[in-house]
């Protein structure tokens, strides 16, 4: 499947609740006299970007071969399912928070985002600016912050912290809303879902 268009990206980013949550760090005074240095010290900007995208890029791959479950705090939720576990060549479907659901034929991972911008730079032969500018900051909490030229405000920005655990996306952050990422088999309450609405669209093509 192919996994973009604004109009799916837009219809969904409206339909998910803001959550604001402190991502708060914790540093207490040191007991040596020099501190340890921090993350961003000991590498470069360039070296940050690199690790992010790798681990980007592996996150994107996990989703794309083991299934991925988005969920937000309102209760609504994204399923993506690997291409090999695609039912009836369907693989996505989003749920609201009163449990309407919505095939989505195509769509983007947030997981995927980055390593999506980066592959449509190189295939035009663009560097790292205009359109394609980006950047990724490594937080002292651990968390990275993902900066790219908006696709849909000229001349404006776009953030995301996403979280990492053991080298895989586990959650991001927007200035709009927050969710997380649960890999690998989708529990059989939300299949059940999936295929109903998987199904009603089919009948509803057919009629």
């Amino acid at each position: 499947d192919s996994l973009r268009t604004e109009g799916v990206i837009m219809k969904r980013v409206s339909a998910l609740a803001i959550l604001v949550l402190a991502l708060a760090g914790c540093a207490g005074p040191s007991a040596s006299p020099t501190n340890s240095p921090s993350p961003t010290e000991t590498k470069t900007e360039a070296q940050i970007l690199e690790e992010f995208l790798d681990i980007a890029a592996d996150s994107c791959a996990k989703a794309q071969t083991e299934n991925i479950v988005e969920e937000v705090a309102d209760g609504s939720k994204i399923i993506v399912l690997a291409k090999d576990n695609a039912y009836k060549d369907y693989s996505a479907v989003y749920i609201d928070p009163q449990g309407k659901t919505q095939v989505i034929y195509e769509m983007e991972l947030s997981v995927c985002a980055p390593g999506y911008l980066v592959s449509m730079m190189e295939e035009a032969g663009k560097k790292n600016e205009g359109d394609y500018e980006h950047s990724a900051k490594l937080n002292d909490d651990g968390t990275y912050t993902w900066k790219q030229k908006s696709f849909y405000e000229e001349g404006s920005y776009e953030e995301t912290k996403f979280t990492v655990e053991s080298g895989i996306i586990t959650a991001a952050k927007t200035s709009a809303y927050e969710y997380s990422f649960i890999y690998g088999p989708v529990a059989e309450a939300d299949m059940v879902v999936f295929r109903k609405a998987i199904d009603d669209e089919l009948e509803s093509l057919n009629q």
